[in-house]
């Protein structure tokens, strides 16, 4: 058997996903996925492979698309897989005075990639994660949600909408793969890395403002609580806040 447990991250090469990877890596062989091939993902996996060789491998999908996941799935593999952490995501403001068409269809883009993609991966890769369990007596899969799964973000419903319905989809899942020893918890971040766009919802002061520790996270912040996730072996169905205190300000 493989001494370092796989690991599958969707949105692993830049940002969060990155840094999630940079720590798993220690004692984890990883798949990072990636919408398309980027000197980003090519540079992160030569950095891993130079530290132990062939221990990352790229594979490329668009999440948004059915066939695509399909393929994603197949590219895994039926081997054991311990970990899943599902990172990508959507995240745009919603045009709330947009012509019906539009904004239904906008609602089912972010539905699409947050929600039902994590749920289609999760049931396709179900067989390699029970294998995993099987084998080490454990597997686990963790969603990267957001504080806004419990409170709306105005000018950004869509995002809101989908994210909450995240949260339902874990306790779901938590509750069918229980049996075959498949955990399944998500971290809920808040603000941990400025956005690099030119649009944001609120200002980098007033988010730090309302966290109980006075200022924003960052990236490590995430990973470690994925890491702890990861091997929590008497967690699932849970929702990790990591978001500096925000959730108990009123």
């Amino acid at each position: 058997m493989n001494p370092f447990p796989r690991a599958l991250i969707t949105g692993a090469t830049r940002r969060v996903g990155a840094e999630i990877a940079r720590q798993l890596h220690a004692d984890h062989d990883l798949l990072l996925h990636a919408r398309h091939a980027h000197a980003d993902a090519e540079a992160l996996t030569a950095q891993f492979n130079t530290a132990r060789a062939r221990s990352a491998r790229i594979l490329c999908a668009e999440l948004g698309d059915e066939p695509a996941r399909a393929q994603l799935a197949a590219d895994v593999g039926p081997a054991p897989l311990d970990l899943v952490v599902f990172n990508a995501s959507r995240y745009a403001p919603s045009d709330l005075a947009a012509t019906p068409a539009l904004r239904n269809a906008e609602l089912r883009a972010f539905l699409e990639v947050n929600l039902v993609a994590t749920w289609d991966l999760a049931l396709h890769l179900r067989p390699a994660l029970a294998a995993a369990a099987h084998a080490r007596g454990d597997a686990a899969i963790v969603v990267i949600l957001d504080v806004y799964a419990q409170r709306p973000l105005p000018g950004y419903e869509a995002y809101s909408i989908s994210r909450a319905a995240g949260g339902m989809l874990v306790q779901a899942l938590a509750r069918a793969f229980g049996r075959e020893g498949i955990r399944v918890n998500a971290v809920a971040p808040g603000t941990v890395l400025w956005s690099d766009g030119a649009q944001r919802a609120e200002t980098e002061a007033t988010l730090a403002r309302g966290t109980a520790l006075g200022r924003i996270g960052s990236p490590a912040d995430v990973a470690q609580a994925v890491r702890y996730l990861a091997g929590a072996r008497y967690v699932t169905g849970s929702v990790l806040p990591v978001d500096g205190g925000r959730s108990t300000r009123i």
